[in-house]
């Protein structure tokens, strides 16, 4: 047995060991969440940092929170806790300004913490100054914008603390504090724990009721974590092999539980690295980032379409896009529906049939290969010199 078939299935056995873990626990909110849904893990978090949440702990665990997070960044224990508010809450269920959690006290401290688990940032390409284009430096102003607010902290929380895009330009304005699931989440929901066996304010049945349900919410943080390192492992390790992993495809495929991530994972970062690609080569504004929702749909469920858009310098909105049918295809949005000849605004990427790219199919070769970052980088640059063949794309550069 190869080393690399024996690092695959050492990642599905800790598939198996995970699923076994978790299959037959009572847990509430797998019943109700995706275990990496954005919504549900802010409103949670945010559920327990409010001292006007009826859990009945006040401010403990905010107070622990601001704890974990000084361990991290000792700036931050200058944060006073004492009359805060924390939205959204139990009455309160909508975001401040759109912020996923924002903290704020009577000493005019505020944080802002942004949760981004499988998204990318809500940046607007529409928009040249970074302070209207990047979210968190609009969170950032926003905020600012009240004269009183004299200390403003910006929390980044993800999976595997990766950096915001953009970073150097938001940190011309202001520090980022990343922190992720792994480390201070679950280190607070521990001391969550701790104190709430302790708390004497509440009945014992109570107490009861509330551990349970931080230890249900700390094991659904532990699973979508352990599952997000796995595809990574597992992509890294693709990435490295992908000419045995491709010999190797149907195990890949239909046994490894965890290729689906991976696909999701490739699909997005083919996108970006485009839409990236665009901006440097073309020097065209990106109309429509590429939408999670689909990328789901495509690499969960098979089915579907995934694309982006760009803007012309003469105002015309192009589109690229991936569907089973087609392909990777391109042409112009608008086109009267009444005409014709609409035909003629439509392109295909490549029109050898053996080249196109699927991505509801990744037992196609072309497809599957772009899990290997300098495949997807040469393939990238190939739709790339196929855009600058197009006269109707150039005409437009250079008028």
């Amino acid at each position: 047995m190869t080393e690399f078939k024996t690092q695959l299935e050492e990642i599905q056995k800790e598939f198996k060991q995970e699923k076994h873990r978790t299959e037959k626990e009572f847990n509430i909110f797998n019943a109700l969440y995706r275990k990496d849904n954005e919504r549900f893990h802010s409103r949670f978090i945010s559920y327990l940092l409010s001292p006007k949440s009826r859990h009945g702990m006040g401010n403990s665990y905010l107070k622990l929170f601001i704890e974990r997070l000084s361990k991290t960044y000792p700036n931050l224990e200058k944060f006073n806790i004492d009359d805060c508010i924390v939205l959204p809450d139990e009455e309160e269920k909508t975001e401040h300004e759109y912020i996923d959690i924002y903290i704020q006290n009577n000493k005019m401290q505020a944080i802002i913490i942004e949760n981004k688990i499988y998204s990318g940032d809500s940046n607007d390409s529409k928009k040249e100054n970074p302070e209207e284009r990047i979210q968190l430096i609009r969170y950032f102003k926003t905020v600012e914008a009240d004269k009183k607010i004299k200390d403003i902290f910006v929390v980044y929380l993800t999976p595997d603390r990766h950096n915001p895009e953009e970073i150097e330009k938001i940190e011309m304005h202001f520090p980022v504090l990343k922190i992720d699931y792994p480390n201070e989440i679950i280190d607070w929901i521990d001391k969550c724990i701790e104190i709430t066996n302790e708390n004497k304010i509440t009945t014992d049945n109570e107490n009861q009721i509330l551990k349970e349900i931080l230890e249900q919410y700390k094991s659904v943080v532990r699973s979508f974590t352990n599952n997000l390192k796995r595809a990574k492992k597992l992509k890294e390790l693709l990435d490295e092999n992908i000419k045995e992993a491709w010999d190797k495809k149907k195990y890949i495929s239909e046994e490894m539980d965890d290729f689906k991530h991976v696909k999701w994972h490739t699909i997005d970062e083919f996108w970006r690295e485009l839409a990236q690609k665009l901006r440097k080569e073309l020097n065209v504004e990106i109309s429509k980032e590429i939408d999670i929702k689909d990328i789901t749909k495509v690499a969960h469920d098979k089915k579907g379409s995934t694309g982006i858009n760009f803007r012309l310098d003469n105002g015309e909105e192009w589109y690229i896009v991936n569907d089973n049918k087609n392909g990777l295809s391109y042409g112009i949005c608008e086109i009267d529906i009444n005409d014709k000849k609409k035909g003629k605004n439509w392109f295909p990427i490549s029109k050898d049939e053996n080249k196109k790219i699927n991505f509801t199919n990744f037992n196609n070769e072309e497809t599957f290969m772009l899990i290997n970052a300098k495949k997807r980088g040469e393939r990238i640059d190939e739709i790339i010199n196929r855009l600058k063949e197009n006269p109707l794309i150039m005409k437009s550069k250079e008028s």
